[in-house]
């Protein structure tokens, strides 16, 4: 069966994307509403998100059917259609031990392995793990089975794939981890280290278990395979500058050397870190959520430097009463349309709305409309 992505509507976005991460200044900047199929799926459960995440048939079929009813609506958006096996953020962290609590109203919770008091040479005890141990290897399983069913049909993007610090946060009670980092540093390193090396390893493994690899896996842009790599980095807000350069810097520019840059997700306002993130090599792009991380300061620092993905958030310190306004404040404040990818979402009270055909219409068709007009 042919990929999708051979097909001429796909085909078309692709080499949109392409000229995105080249940084042309295209006639308009790319937009996208923000719908990773294998989060969409788990947010939208009610009573059987335990049975997505564990049972591969049941994520599949749910991921396919949100792929029909995304391909027949009338969206004008840049998204390309994919899978991606999904167990929630501490899959890394699973492999060194730390047990995972499956819960029926939300994401599992990872519990770490290294608790409040427990002394820093703990580290040392940890496992060397393999890229099947813990959730490991049931994402490596799904991709396989995802492939396999679909005839290669979609690409399979890489699973929840949180950086090597966030990572580290989940696997160390995390103020034991902040304060270890001023009185144990050599054994902090050990941790990022070994993180690292698994985030290394289990990749490569994803990657030649399916025909088509995506390695971003939120937001769910299309990245060429071999020009980056994506990570969740939410740690980027909490951390001082000092720390993040020290103990998360040299881990990031391992995994942009290894897979061609590295493209960061961080939720929370992490414009402190703009100076650090300079130091990033070859940085392919940042998201973040607008009404948490101003969007200009990031914008003059980095604006057609690399790409920008700003999203709306949480809505919350900055706040905006339509995802118009947020539209607008993007587009008042960009001055070109280099690496401009923007994320947004409507804001409605009633969420069965997404599924109405004219109402997503509606929206698509304004959101694209704002764009021509402002540039």
């Amino acid at each position: 069966m042919r990929s999708i992505t051979k097909e001429p509507r796909y085909a078309e976005i692709i080499d949109q994307y392409e000229s995105l991460w080249a940084l042309e200044d295209l006639p308009n900047p790319l937009w996208q509403m923000p719908t990773p199929p294998g989060i969409v799926i788990l947010l939208a459960a009610k009573k059987n998100i335990v049975s997505l995440l564990k049972d591969r048939e049941a994520q599949l079929k749910a991921e396919l059917m949100f792929l029909r009813l995304r391909e027949n609506m009338p969206l004008e958006d840049h998204f390309v259609p994919h899978l991606q096996p999904q167990q929630g953020v501490g899959v890394f962290a699973s492999a060194f031990g730390c047990e995972v609590r499956y819960l029926e109203h939300t994401f599992p919770w990872a519990y770490p392995v290294i608790g409040k008091g427990d002394p820093p040479e703990k580290v040392y005890d940890l496992p060397k793990p393999d890229v099947t141990d813990g959730q490991l290897g049931a994402m490596l399983e799904f991709t396989e089975y995802f492939a396999e069913k679909t005839e290669d049909r979609y690409p399979i993007a890489v699973t929840d794939l949180q950086g090597p610090m966030d990572t580290a946060y989940l696997i160390w009670d995390t103020v034991s981890l902040m304060k270890a980092m001023f009185t144990n540093p050599d054994e902090v390193h050990y941790l990022m280290r070994s993180v690292t090396d698994l985030i290394t390893d289990y990749v490569k493994e994803q990657r030649a278990r399916c025909k088509e690899f995506l390695p971003c896996h939120f937001p769910s842009l299309w990245l060429p395979d071999g020009e980056g790599i994506a990570i969740s980095d939410d740690c980027l807000a909490v951390l001082g500058s000092n720390q993040y350069k020290e103990f998360s810097i040299p881990y990031c520019n391992e995994l942009s050397k290894e897979f061609g840059g590295l493209f960061i997700h961080s939720c929370g306002n992490f414009v402190h870190q703009l100076d650090v993130l300079e130091e990033i090599h070859n940085l392919r792009g940042i998201n973040f959520g607008a009404t948490e991380t101003p969007f200009k300061p990031v914008w003059d620092r980095f604006g057609g430097r690399t790409v920008i993905a700003p999203h709306l958030g949480l809505n919350v310190e900055t706040h905006f009463d339509t995802a118009y306004q947020f539209l607008e404040h993007i587009l008042k404040n960009k001055t070109s349309n280099r690496g401009l990818i923007i994320l947004p979402t409507p804001i409605t009270e009633e969420p069965a709305k997404m599924a109405d055909p004219s109402y997503v219409a509606d929206f698509s068709s304004t959101v694209a409309r704002m764009i021509e007009e402002y540039s």
